[in-house]
């Protein structure tokens, strides 16, 4: 998917079609005849600490009651449940996940959401009150992809009434994932598709209230599509036109989306059908602050001869390392950490504050694959002990699998009649695949 056919393919479909209209929270986006705007690759893009978004927020709290269940009847919500929420990058770590080791956002929200709604309360029967929801949560989130790789959530709901104040839910959520949940396949292409299936595991602990805990395994299977890139539901400056990404599920239903603009590294507008307990939410922002970015300059000079987008399965990924500090201190001796496929390798920085590092691309394939795009993968370069860092992506290509099956249905030909056994397997460069 990575090939320039599809780039080609891509503006050919763009120029028959193009310009978006989106009904605000619904989760919807209609595809209309228009001007046509072509969008960009969306590049990985390095958060900083610090870095906070505040977002208008509804809850459609009414969409998770079901009306066939006892245990709600009678209850009536007629509008959103409305508030603010602020998510904050407070700071990068290291998570063990699936037995291997990455450097991770750890991003904070927060927020707190009104409205009026009826509920059955025992011995007093329905009353009618003020819901009222605290809502904390943290997400660690792989720097190499954006991949949510776990979330715990505490969310606490009450109803105020005439009567007093009814507990509907006081409880952390924690959420894992089988497999990274990665929203974007970085670098993303105009008019790119793919398809990504994971199994969520969530826990409760505290007080269900009125709620039941889900089973603890959900299996998610997603769809995703870039080709919209037009002006979003709000005014931003920098942000007249975003890349709309859009998340489905098998049967076709919108499950997510986000407006992602570049000037302030995030989303100006999302929706999502379960930010928790399977209630959807929208988000406008409405304040975006940026971090510190540090002054500290990384630069990274790679062979003239390497393309980031078209590398070779086991080819070496060879790049120079410089590190500058504004006061023009001396790092030698210093560390660098390279975070790839859930590995760390050190290198240390010579005299001149550089390092010359020279990894292999390694054949790890990826939940995208296709003949010729065998993975993306994201390379986070870091100096050890300090917040200074970045991140970019190559594409691992493999024509040699497209010249394979070539060779192999050309062989088969050759071999039948004297090799007994099924060729349902064949095993590429350690790893078993289907053909």
């Amino acid at each position: 998917m990575q090939t320039n056919s599809r780039r080609f393919r891509a503006i050919l479909v763009s120029l028959l079609f193009f310009s978006l209209s989106l009904n605000m929270g619904s989760g919807l986006a209609e595809i209309e005849e228009g001007e046509v705007v072509v969008g960009p690759e969306i590049k990985i893009f390095d958060m900083v600490i610090g870095d906070t978004w505040v977002y208008d927020t509804e809850l459609d709290v009414a969409s998770l009651i079901d009306p066939t269940d006892e245990t709600w009847f009678g209850t009536v919500i007629e509008y959103p449940l409305s508030g603010q929420t602020t998510r904050t990058v407070s700071g990068i770590e290291t998570l063990e996940f699936k037995s291997q080791n990455y450097s991770v956002y750890k991003i904070e929200m927060e927020g707190n959401y009104v409205g009026v709604g009826t509920f059955p309360a025992p011995v007093l029967g329905l009353i009618t009150g003020t819901m009222l929801v605290e809502y904390s949560a943290t997400h660690w989130i792989r720097v190499s992809d954006h991949a949510k790789l776990r979330e715990v959530t505490d969310v606490h709901i009450d109803l105020e009434h005439i009567a007093g104040v009814e507990l509907l839910l006081d409880t952390i959520i924690t959420r894992e994932f089988d497999s990274d949940a990665e929203f974007y396949d970085f670098p993303t292409l105009w008019n790119e598709s793919w398809t990504q299936t994971y199994i969520q595991n969530e826990s409760w602990d505290g007080d269900a209230g009125y709620f039941s805990p889900p089973g603890n395994e959900k299996l998610k299977e997603r769809a995703y599509k870039y080709n919209n890139y037009t002006s979003p539901p709000i005014t931003w400056s920098g942000c007249e036109n975003s890349s709309y990404v859009q998340q489905t599920n098998s049967e076709s239903e919108v499950t997510e989306y986000k407006w992602y603009c570049p000037s302030i590294r995030g989303t100006v507008v999302e929706w999502v059908d379960d930010i928790i307990l399977g209630v959807p939410a929208y988000l406008e922002l409405i304040s975006f602050t940026p971090g510190d970015i540090p002054t500290a300059q990384l630069e990274l000079n790679f062979d003239p001869s390497l393309e980031l987008n078209n590398v070779t399965l086991n080819a070496p990924i060879i790049f120079n390392v410089t590190i500058s500090l504004e006061n023009g201190s001396s790092l030698e001796n210093e560390i660098v950490r390279i975070n790839y496929l859930g590995k760390y390798t050190n290198w240390t920085l010579n005299e001149t504050n550089s390092v010359m590092v020279n990894i292999s691309s390694n054949v790890s394939k990826d939940s995208t694959t296709t003949l010729y795009d065998w993975a993306s993968h994201g390379i986070v370069v870091e100096l050890k002990g300090h917040d200074i860092f970045t991140t970019f992506t190559i594409t691992l290509n493999s024509s040699s699998i497209a010249e394979g099956i070539a060779l192999r249905s050309e062989s088969l030909e050759l071999m039948d009649g004297w090799v007994d056994g099924s060729f349902e397997f064949i095993a590429i460069f350690g790893e078993q695949t289907r053909w």
